[in-house]
């Protein structure tokens, strides 16, 4: 199944998993308790929003005060504390956890770390399990059928 499938399957699924888990918090600490949860984590996501939102800017005036290029990009941080302060706004559980994790500094330097070698394209992992396409002179290969050859019985 192709990545943008997945993906957009698991955005469909997601309202319904966000209600049922919910409903399983409103069961076991009651309904007004779960709201006020779900409302305090979404006020906690805007005022994320705010702090990431005057500090990029004042990191962009500053960079270009200095005609220095602004740290950007996955290394940074930034990007991420932003996308878990949306997470937390959005109402629901599942997203709330995920934006929390994006607002621990281990997780967030992992995350990078993985987007910035997706987006770089880095092969270091190509070295370790050797070059994808070997080259070899003609005699120093030879065709193999794909017929299993008979057992011989000695």
């Amino acid at each position: 199944m192709r990545l943008a499938l997945r993906i957009a399957i698991a955005l469909l699924l997601l309202p319904a998993a966000e209600v049922l888990v919910f409903l399983l918090v409103a069961w076991a600490i009651g309904f007004f308790p779960a709201f006020a949860l779900v409302l305090l984590t979404s006020f906690a996501g805007g005022v994320v929003l705010r702090r990431v939102g005057r500090g990029g800017l004042a990191e962009v005036r500053g960079a270009l005060g200095n005609r220095a290029r602004p740290r950007d990009g996955p290394e940074s941080g930034r990007l991420l504390v932003a996308l878990g302060g949306i997470l937390l706004l959005l109402p629901g559980f599942i997203t709330d956890i995920v934006g929390a994790g994006l607002l621990l500094g281990p997780t967030r330097r992992w995350l990078g770390v993985a987007l910035g070698q997706a987006f770089r394209g880095d092969q270091r992992q190509a070295g370790k399990t050797g070059p994808a396409v070997i080259d070899l002179e003609p005699g120093e290969w030879r065709a193999i059928s794909d017929k299993k050859s008979p057992r011989r019985r000695r």
